[in-house]
Parts: structure tokens; C-alpha cells; sequence
């Protein structure tokens, strides 16, 4: 079946199609649409997200399942440009330094942008020992549920996200603004689409699930 979902760019809408297979559902109920259809976004405009767009991302967020009612998250919120400017340009040197042939590539090329120009970064923190169980166990786990809440959450809003990991590489040497007792663990982008040419394809593997 065809599914026509409308993309913001700027203000305006943008209008595509999606095809998706019959079994996949038709895009009638908002959640499943949103989980088939929302694309991680690497271009966007200069248009700046409200803070109340904001504040209802992050509250999805929180309202992800966390194991033992741990909630074992802090959310960081950059939305000053040289402060994503500057930690872009230190995650893509970590990158070059990682020794890694791939992301070397990525972390020296001129043009690459972590943060792909968004004009919002979220800082996902995972806190080191899980005060409510005393474990390190599920913080990751934890946080990985709240950036898809997030990303849904935006999706729902007319805005594009980016889970960002390959941060992951600047977090040994830097702590990425985490606050006492929490480790980084990722970063996401949040912003308008700068348009339907942002957008991927997305194709899956076939075959990944097995009925006992």
C-alpha cells in the first residue's frame, strides 16, 4: 500500500510516498506510521525548534521503559550554534585518531559534519552506577529506549532526528558535559528536514525472524 506522509521544511510541508508492504500495515494508526516511516535525517534547515517542541521530545524521553524503574538518564541541550560547532569539530577529530581506516576517512574529510548542521543536539547520559539498584546493568539499555521514544515523539512533530554514535570516539578523553556520576553515551540531532532529498531509503533484511 501507498502511504503519503507530509515532511516540514522551513514552515512549509513537504508531501512523499512511502510504499509499504501490505503486512507492514497502511499508515492508519499514528504509531505504527510513525515507527515505519520516520528516517534518520543528515540535512537540515537553519529554522529553530521551540523550546516547547523541545520540552515534549525530552518528555517522551522519560517516559521510555527503564529496567527496575531505574531511569538512569540525563539529558544535555545544545542549542547555542558555536557550542554544537565546537563539539562537532572534537568528536571528528577523535574520530581521525581512532585508528579506525573508515571512520578516519569520515573524521578527516573536510566536509563531513557529525551533527549534520542541525540546530538542536541532545546529549544522552547514562548514570555509572544505577542509583536505585546499585548495578551498572541497563543504563544503555535504558537510554538506547529513550532516544526511540525521542525520535518518534519528533517524528510525531513534523521534525528530523539523527541517533548519533559515532561520538562514541570522543567520550574517553572528554566527558561531553555530563554532569557528575554519568557517563556519555550519545548525542541526537533535532531540526526540520531541509527536505524530501534528506531522506534515505530504508530497505530491510528479510529472513531475521523465526516462529517456535
Amino acid at each position: 500500500s501507498k502511504v503519503v506522509q507530509n515532511i516540514s521544511c522551513g514552515g512549509d510541508k513537504i508531501k512523499t510516498e512511502v510504499l509499504l508492504k501490505s503486512e507492514e500495515g497502511t499508515g492508519m494508526n499514528p504509531i505504527i506510521d510513525a515507527i515505519m516511516n520516520r528516517r534518520s535525517i543528515r540535512k537540515y534547515t537553519d529554522q529553530p525548534v521551540s523550546r516547547e517542541d523541545i520540552e515534549t521530545v525530552l518528555k517522551a524521553g522519560i517516559y521510555a521503559p527503564t529496567g527496575g524503574d531505574a531511569e538512569p538518564w540525563h539529558f544535555g541541550v545544545l542549542t547555542d550554534r558555536k557550542t554544537i560547532d565546537d563539539l562537532d569539530e572534537r568528536g571528528r577529530k577523535a574520530m581521525s585518531q581512532s585508528g579506525i581506516e573508515r571512520i578516519v576517512a569520515m573524521g578527516t574529510n573536510p566536509k563531513y559534519r557529525l551533527f549534520f548542521g542541525a540546530p538542536v543536539v541532545i546529549m544522552i547520559y547514562g548514570e555509572k552506577v544505577l542509583r536505585k539498584t546499585g548495578t551498572h546493568l541497563s543504563a544503555l539499555a535504558d537510554c538506547s529506549a529513550a532516544i526511540q521514544n525521542m525520535q518518534l515523539a519528533a517524528y510525531s512533530l513534523g521534525l528530523g532526528t539523527c541517533w548519533i554514535g559515532l561520538m562514541r570516539y570522543l567520550f574517553a578523553s572528554d566527558s561531553c558535559f555530563a554532569p557528575e556520576g554519568f557517563d556519555p553515551l550519545y548525542a541526537m540531532t533535532l531540526g526540520y528536514s531541509a527536505g524530501a532529498e534528506a531522506l534515505r531509503p530504508r530497505s530491510r533484511m528479510e529472513d531475521v525472524i523465526t516462529w517456535f
